[in-house]
């Protein structure tokens, strides 16, 4: 009797089949599950590095910041209290004034100050929140001479806590004969000042800690 050659016996593979596919169920649940995780793996490090870069940045904003008020907040409270940044010292004006007129021996000094306004300039300047004032004041002098004006100018860029321009000046000749007195003004002079102060947008006062 003849053996059949061309059947398989497959009660012998089975085994082998069934470990095979068993193979291949896990090498493909590997291979789905390392996509996976790398997939999750890269958004995390795009996430985690987008993170980072932030942090980085913010750290280095705060250095420049620190380095920003190393190198000029004392030069930022020195304009504060020399009275160009900050409340106006119109007091201190005034005292300088008065000084002023008692040290050169003028024969005669008024002022008036007006309110505070906003300084427009011809250019234009970013204050970046902050706000440019202005205070005029008027001055009527009685002069021996025409160096007295200078003498009171020189002394209040001395005494006098801000900064100001002075704006225009007349003179007029009191009589037409020169009396070299301390009493006598020989010259009427009238100044406009502009006194300039730096403070911050809306009335805001500008406090140093």
């Amino acid at each position: 009797m003849e053996e059949n050659t061309d059947k398989i016996d497959w009660s012998i593979l089975k085994v082998p089949l069934i470990l095979f596919c068993v193979c291949l169920v896990i090498a493909t649940l590997l291979v789905g599950g390392s996509y996976y995780f790398n997939n999750n793996l890269n958004k995390e490090y795009v996430n985690n590095k987008s993170i980072f870069q932030s942090i980085s940045r913010r750290y280095l904003d705060v250095d420049q910041e620190e380095k920003l008020l190393r190198d000029y907040y004392p030069q930022f409270v020195k304009l504060f209290n020399q009275g160009i940044i900050g409340r106006e010292k119109r007091l201190n004006w005034i005292e300088a004034l008065r000084q002023a007129g008692e040290k050169i021996g003028l024969p005669s000094l008024s002022y008036s100050i007006n309110s505070q306004e906003e300084h427009v300039p011809e250019y234009s300047i970013n204050y970046s929140g902050y706000t440019l004032y202005r205070s005029s004041m008027e001055l009527n002098l009685g002069l021996m001479h025409e160096g007295d004006l200078f003498k009171l100018v020189d002394y209040i860029n001395q005494k006098a806590e801000g900064i100001y321009t002075l704006s225009e000046c007349s003179f007029r000749m009191n009589g037409g004969e020169v009396k070299f007195e301390k009493s006598h003004a020989n010259i009427t002079a009238n100044c406009l000042l502009y006194w300039i102060t730096i403070d911050l947008a809306g009335g805001q006062e500008i406090e140093i800690g």
